[in-house]
C-alpha cells in the first residue's frame, strides 16, 4: 500500500517532521510492507520555513534583527533561486511576556530588507504566530517607510500604541522592487470585528481596552497608507503585516497550505496514494474552517483517497475515514503532551486496522 504522511506540527510539541517520523515509525513496526512518503507541511504559521525547506532543498541563511520587543537577535530565512522564504515568527513570534501595545514588527522588516540586499527579490512571506499587532507599521519603517507623530517628529520604531498618534507618513525612500507573497493561515481583515485586534489581539496580552484602541489604531493607520486594505482578506493576517505591506507592495495573498502545495505537488502525491494521513495537534470544529488537516481530507475526498487523522486531541469533530486520538480515556492531556512521540509513534498502528 502507498501511504502519504502529511500532518502539521503538534504546536509547541512536536514540529510536523517529527510528527511524520513518529507516525512512519509507528507503521513500520507492525512488519508489514508499505511505500511510506512523509511530507511535513504548514498552513503559514509555525513551521513553514522548514517545510519549505524540505520540499525545495534551498539555503538558510541568517541575519541580524530585533525582536518584538526590539532586543537583538539573529534570524533565519531560506532561499532558493531568486527567492526568499521568511517566518515572520522568526524575529516577531508571540512571547511568554505578552504585551501586544509595546510589540513591534521592526523585525520583520529587517529581514526582508537582507534578503532583498543579497539579490532575492521575491519574497514568500510566511504569516502566522506573532506577538504583535501593528498593522505592519514596524516592518514598513524598517524598509524606509517614515511615520511621523503631531509634532513631525519621526517614530523611529513603530509599536502597537503609536498606531493612534500618526499623523504623517511618507514612503519615498522605501526599499523598492520586492515581489510578495503573502502565505496566511487566516482569512481575517485589518480591522473591525473580525479584524487583527479583536480576534487575536487578546491572546497576545490586550485587554478589553486596548483591543478597543488597537482596533482605532489600525484603522487610523490604514488612513495614511498608499492604498485602503481595510476590506483585505487575510489583511489582519500576523497583527495586520499582511495590510501593511500589501498596501505598498500588492502582491499575492494566498493560503499557506495552497502555496506548499504548489511547491510539493501535493495533489499529484495524493493522487497516486491509497492512504493519507494527516493530523495537528487539536482537532476541533476550528479545523473545519479550513486548516490542514480538513484541506488534507477534502483533496483526498476529492480522489476518492482513504484518509486517517491522528491528533494530539479531537473533539466534537468528524473528519477523514478514521481518526484517532492521542489522549483517550486512560492518557491525559497533560501526559500526552509530555510523552508525544513516545504515545504517537506507539498509537500509529491503529491506522491501518
Amino acid at each position: 500500500m502507498k501511504i502519504l504522511i502529511c500532518p502539521d506540527s503538534y504546536k509547541g510539541t512536536l514540529t510536523s517532521a517529527q510528527v511524520c517520523d513518529c507516525i512512519k515509525n509507528g507503521i513500520e513496526a507492525l512488519g508489514d510492507e508499505h511505500e511510506i512518503i512523509t511530507l511535513p507541511f504548514a498552513d503559514g504559521g509555525e513551521g513553514f520555513t522548514e517545510c519549505m525547506s524540505n520540499i525545495c532543498n534551498g539555503n538558510i541563511l541568517y541575519t541580524n534583527c530585533h525582536d518584538i520587543f526590539s532586543r537583538p537577535i539573529k534570524a533565519e530565512y531560506l532561499t532558493f533561486g531568486d527567492t526568499a522564504v521568511i517566518e515572520c515568527a522568526a524575529s516577531c513570534a508571540l512571547q511568554k511576556r505578552k504585551d501586544v501595545m509595546s510589540a513591534s514588527s521592526f523585525g520583520v522588516g529587517e529581514m526582508i530588507k537582507s534578503a532583498v540586499s543579497k539579490g532575492f527579490s521575491n519574497i514568500i512571506l510566511a504569516l502566522g504566530g506573532s506577538g504583535c499587532c501593528d498593522g505592519g507599521a514596524g516592518a514598513l519603517s524598517a524598509l524606509g517607510a517614515d511615520f511621523y507623530d503631531e509634532n513631525y517628529t519621526r517614530i523611529a520604531v513603530p509599536k502597537g500604541r503609536d498606531l493612534n498618534y500618526i499623523f504623517g507618513a511618507g514612503f519615498r525612500n522605501i526599499v523598492k522592487d520586492i515581489n510578495f507573497t503573502y502565505a496566511c493561515d487566516v482569512e481575517n481583515t485589518l480591522f473591525g470585528k473580525d479584524g487583527a485586534a479583536y480576534v487575536f489581539a487578546p491572546q497576545k496580552g490586550a485587554n478589553e481596552k486596548q483591543v478597543e484602541e488597537l482596533d482605532e489604531g489600525l484603522k487610523r493607520l490604514n488612513a495614511f497608507l498608499p492604498r485602503d486594505v481595510g476590506k483585505v482578506e487575510g489583511g489582519g493576517a500576523a497583527g495586520g503585516i499582511c495590510a501593511g505591506l500589501y498596501s505598498v507592495y500588492g502582491g499575492r495573498i494566498l493560503s499557506g497550505f495552497d502555496v506548499l502545495s504548489s511547491y510539493a505537488n501535493l495533489e499529484e502525491k495524493i493522487k497516486n496514494s491509497d492512504l493519507i494521513i494527516t493530523g495537528e495537534g487539536k482537532t476541533d470544529k476550528q479545523t473545519l474552517m479550513g486548516k490542514l488537516p480538513y484541506r488534507i481530507a477534502l483533496l483526498a475526498k476529492k480522489h476518492n483517497k482513504k484518509c486517517a487523522v491522528i491528533s494530539g486531541v479531537i473533539e466534537d469533530v468528524s473528519l477523514g475515514d478514521r481518526m484517532v486520538s492521542l489522549v483517550d480515556g486512560e492518557i491525559t492531556s497533560e501526559e500526552a503532551q509530555k510523552n508525544a512521540a513516545e504515545i504517537l509513534q506507539r498509537k500509529a498502528k491503529f491506522i491501518l486496522q
